[in-house]
């Protein structure tokens, strides 16, 4: 086949014009290069000014958490204006009522990151809003020591380091409430204070052991509507030491703990009580409280001293999730002949200080029903104010003694279901048993101050 000569000069024509345009964009693309790279030499580069702005921004967003729940829910009483540890006393002539738990709020700062991986210092402020009011529930830093880990300092409102059931989340508890013993000698669950605490980093090979220990005022977190600050110059030690394990690869966890309270607080009454053998009217001696003869008692030093155990087992089985969680308190709980709760002020004049030996426990049993949502729960607390004296002695004539002398126990049943991550229904019966004592008016038997407890809680 003959070459055609127009066609050859056409596409060398052709040829040469893309070479020429080629030409011209590489040329055009390495002006661009060097305008670029002599800008970001002698002129500010704005677009690495702004990733590294935009950089420190997700840094610092990343630093801070927002989390928080809130908890409403309705409850049936036994009885129109009744006591209760579920929650808080009814009002009077009420006894059902919604109410706003907890409605807890709460930011989180994480510091810079150690060498190794672990936070230098976290910086904590927690609400607690309800129907009630607003209170600070946590307001502390922590500081992580540089060098390996283990030693921490925080220092401000925090949970107080006593047991499992007192620093253990309302958001995680299987019962709505703590028990009566958790809550009358350590009301509101935190305290003003600094802590030390001793604990392996996360990755280690003995994060499994932590101990705590710290100085407190003693007189507890405020209520919703107070403002609790420390009325003498006694502060309070607490300190705790615990075990966590697992096994069969995680299937299997379990824990031990044990801790001690060692506090005081000054006395303003006129009086001291102290256990003992008083007489009767007709000058028999009988079980109850001696009081002292000495009526200059005020300023004087009262001791608070506790020691307690606790334990905890799950296992992640054929049947679900079986979780099995207890322990016991002991001690010494200076009272008034009205209430055995933890002072929060200088105990009035009028009345006197019963010296009173206590001791209580709770036991949980949990089960997760298979892979479902669901889970049952079987909880039993009691709480004795004192263990010196009991039944039919409480309350006899000359006895010093009163209804705070008596012992209760509260046996809860529950259901909760699981409705996604975020939300949970639970509901729950406090069937809760008096100490009864013939020489008690009203007392004689069982009080009617049972609680039904529906609740909804969301978590965020």
């Amino acid at each position: 086949m003959p070459i055609n000569p127009e066609w050859l000069f056409c596409n060398a024509q052709k040829n040469k014009h893309m070479k020429q345009n080629l030409t011209k964009i590489l040329l055009v693309l390495t002006l661009f290069s060097a305008t670029l790279a002599k800008a970001q030499q002698n002129e500010p580069d704005t677009l690495r000014s702004t990733v590294a702005q935009i950089a420190s921004d997700l840094d610092l967003l990343k630093r801070i958490k927002i989390t928080g729940y809130i908890q409403a829910q309705f409850q049936y009483a036994d009885s129109a204006g009744q006591a209760s540890f579920a929650g808080g006393n009814f009002a009077s002539g009420v006894d059902k009522r919604f109410m706003i738990r907890r409605g807890r709020l709460k930011a989180q700062y994480d510091g810079a990151v150690s060498a190794k991986g672990w936070s230098l210092s976290q910086y904590v402020l927690q609400f607690d809003v309800t129907e009630r009011g607003m209170t600070i529930k946590d307001a502390y830093a922590k500081l992580t020591d540089p060098w390996c880990g283990w030693v921490s300092l925080t220092a401000g409102m925090q949970n107080r380091p006593f047991g499992f059931e007192i620093p253990f989340s309302s958001s995680l508890r299987e019962s709505p409430e703590r028990g009566r013993m958790s809550q009358i000698i350590f009301p509101n669950e935190r305290d003003l204070g600094a802590m030390v605490s001793l604990q392996g980093p996360k990755t280690g090979h003995w994060n499994w052991i932590k101990l705590d220990g710290g100085m407190f005022n003693g007189t507890g977190a405020p209520g919703a509507g107070a403002n609790t600050a420390d009325f003498d110059k006694y502060k309070d030690f607490i300190g705790h030491l615990a075990i966590n394990r697992t096994a069969m690869h995680e299937k299997i966890k379990y824990g031990l703990g044990g801790s001690i309270y060692h506090g005081s607080f000054v006395s303003d009454t006129a009086f001291v009580y102290t256990p003992g053998q008083p007489k009767d009217s007709t000058g028999t001696p009988i079980d109850g409280f001696v009081k002292s003869p000495d009526k200059n008692k005020k300023g004087v030093e009262e001791k608070r001293k506790y020691f307690g155990g606790d334990v905890q087992f799950s296992i992640d089985w054929i049947i679900g999730i079986t979780t099995l969680r207890g322990e016991y308190i002991q001690g010494d709980q200076p009272g008034t002949s009205k209430t055995t709760v933890s002072p929060a002020a200088i105990f009035p004049a009028g009345d006197g200080i019963y010296r009173r030996k206590f001791n209580g426990m709770y036991l949980y049993f949990v089960q997760n029903v298979l892979t479902t949502p669901l889970s049952l729960v079987v909880k039993y607390d009691l709480y004795d104010p004192n263990t010196d004296i009991s039944g039919d002695a409480i309350g006899k004539t000359g006895s010093n003694t009163s209804a705070n002398d008596l012992a209760y126990s509260t046996l809860g049943f529950g259901l909760i279901y699981r409705w996604d991550a975020n939300l949970k229904i639970v509901l729950y019966y406090d069937w809760v048993t008096n100490e009864k004592s013939k020489n008690l008016k009203g007392y004689e038997k069982d009080l009617k101050d049972n609680v039904i407890t529906a609740r909804v809680q969301v978590k965020f």
